[in-house]
C-alpha cells in the first residue's frame, strides 16, 4: 500500500503547479495607452444634420396622410355604428348579430391598419437612422485619426470635459457635406 501522505504530498504539489501556471500578471497602467478622447452631441447631430431633418420632413408627411386615412376610417366607423344602432330595434336577434359581427370586423380592420401604418413608419424611420450612422462612421474614424484620438464619448457619457475635445461641429459638417438628404421609404400599407 502507498504511503498516504506522500501521495497527498505529491497531489498538493501538482495543484499548486497547476495553479502557479494559470496565474497570469495583471496588466499595470503601463500597458494600456493613454486615453486620448474625443466628445460628440449624438443627440444634436440627429436634430440639426441636413438628413435628419430631411428624414422628419418626409416622416410628418407620411404621417400626415396615415392620419388622413386613419380619421376617414373612424368617420366611416362611427357613421355605420349609428346606423347599426338606428336599424337595431327593427332588426331580429339573428340580423343584430349578423351586422354587429360584421362592423366588429371592420373595426379590427381599421385598427390593423393603423398598427401597420405605425410600423411602416417606424422601419422607414429605422432604416434612415441606420443609413445616417453608416455614414457617420468614417467620419468619426477620419477625425479621430487627424487628432489622434483612440476613444470616442457621447455628451451623455461625460460629466465634464474640455470644449476643445468636443467634435459636433466638425462632424455636423462633414455628415451634411456628405448626407445632405435621404429618400425615405415606407412600404406601403393595405
Amino acid at each position: 500500500m502507498k504511503n498516504p501522505i506522500k501521495a497527498a504530498l505529491a497531489g498538493l504539489t501538482l495543484a499548486i503547479g497547476l495553479a502557479s501556471a494559470m496565474l497570469v500578471p495583471a496588466a499595470s497602467a503601463a500597458d494600456f495607452p493613454q486615453a486620448a478622447p474625443l466628445i460628440v452631441d449624438y443627440q444634436r447631430l440627429q436634430t440639426q444634420s441636413k438628413a435628419s431633418q430631411d428624414v422628419r420632413r418626409q416622416i410628418q408627411a407620411v404621417q400626415a396622410k396615415y392620419q388622413a386615412s386613419v380619421d376617414k376610417d373612424l368617420q366611416a366607423l362611427r357613421d355605420e355604428e349609428k346606423k347599426l344602432r338606428d336599424a337595431a330595434p327593427k332588426l331580429s336577434q339573428a340580423e343584430r348579430d349578423k351586422r354587429q359581427k360584421a362592423f366588429e370586423t371592420k373595426v379590427a380592420d381599421a385598427q390593423r391598419r393603423a398598427q401597420a401604418s405605425n410600423k411602416a413608419i417606424s422601419e422607414a424611420v429605422d432604416a434612415a437612422g441606420g443609413k445616417v450612422r453608416d455614414a457617420l462612421q468614417p467620419i468619426f474614424i477620419d477625425l479621430m485619426t487627424a487628432r489622434g484620438a483612440n476613444v470616442l464619448l457621447g455628451t451623455n457619457e461625460v460629466i465634464y470635459f474640455d470644449p476643445r475635445l468636443e467634435i459636433t461641429t466638425e462632424v455636423l459638417a462633414a455628415l451634411d457635406a456628405k448626407l445632405p438628404s435621404i429618400k425615405v421609404d415606407v412600404a406601403p400599407v393595405k
